[in-house]
């Protein structure tokens, strides 16, 4: 059920407990699993429902306690302020325009878990290198965030790509499929893969299928068992009714790491929610290099 509360921020269906600024273990949970989230947060457009100077707190805090978080369509301005709110996190991210402006799809992680050891922007487009570039038959430039991070838990290696997809171009979107996995390599012993962002295509659409067919990767929603509903879409817009039927085009691949739990979160303020899009997160069970 959701509920609109008077509080200054709420997570809703959560599976987190949050208690003395520290993140609570859920069912199941263990100390060296790896917490993962996707966010489209929605670019800074005056014209929206609530608009950003009035949401930017909660949006910030609905993910804090996450792992690793990736954002898509972050302006900026955004980006400085999802900074501020997450003082323990760091974070890379460069915006898609050509002069390292626009939207960006940065990743966030915790200071106090991982250590950077490499990080970079690639364009979806045939030179990949070339910052602003348009590929195929998409309207705008499209990006992929990529940072290889030391896991301190567990000795473990963790792959993030972070991306956002072409919403006019099927034949974009499954090139960008096809370059994403390239560029995420190959299986390794004591590698964690994790792909995640706003694809702009629901399950069954050629870049879909093109990641299933592939070895290894698996799609956290894929397993009813450890899905947290039935169904469950991800692009609900602001309004609280439109959830039912919503559309799902908001992903996490996995690879190298068993997804134990998989869902959205639902965070409300003022009778809509924080974004058009829902927080997807997933909880993954990592084994300990020694």
């Amino acid at each position: 059920m959701l509920k609109e509360f008077p509080a200054k921020w709420l997570l809703v269906c959560s599976v987190f407990a949050f208690a003395s600024g520290s993140m609570g273990v859920s069912w199941g949970q263990s100390p060296s699993d790896l917490t993962v989230v996707t966010f489209n947060v929605r670019y800074d457009n005056p014209k929206d429902t609530l608009p950003w100077e009035d949401r930017k707190e909660e949006v910030a805090r609905s993910v804090m306690y996450y792992d690793v978080i990736g954002f898509q369509e972050v302006l900026p301005h955004q980006f400085a302020d999802l900074k501020s709110f997450l003082p323990r996190m760091d974070s890379y991210g460069t915006g898609r325009d050509a002069d390292g402006g626009g939207e960006a799809c940065p990743v966030f992680w915790r200071r106090d878990r991982f250590d950077l050891l490499h990080a970079e922007t690639r364009w979806l487009s045939l030179t990949p290198d070339e910052p602003g570039s348009v590929g195929w038959d998409a309207d705008l430039p499209r990006i992929a965030t990529m940072v290889l991070l030391f896991d301190r838990k567990t000795g473990a290696r963790i792959r993030v790509m972070n991306t956002h997809w072409s919403h006019t171009g099927e034949v974009a979107r499954e090139a960008s499929a096809a370059l994403c996995a390239g560029w995420m390599g190959r299986s390794e012993q004591g590698l964690v893969r994790v792909m995640l962002g706003d694809f702009n295509e629901e399950p069954g659409g050629a870049a879909h299928r093109y990641l299933a067919s592939l070895d290894g990767w698996v799609d956290a929603y894929a397993n009813p068992r450890t899905r947290c509903r039935r169904e469950f879409g991800t692009y609900t817009t602001f309004l609280t009714d439109r959830t039912v039927g919503a559309p799902r085009i908001d992903y996490i691949w996995v690879d190298g790491a068993d997804v134990k739990w998989h869902c959205v979160d639902e965070v409300i303020k003022w009778g809509v929610f924080i974004s058009d899009h829902a927080p997807v997160h997933a909880i993954l069970e990592i084994e300990e290099n020694p």
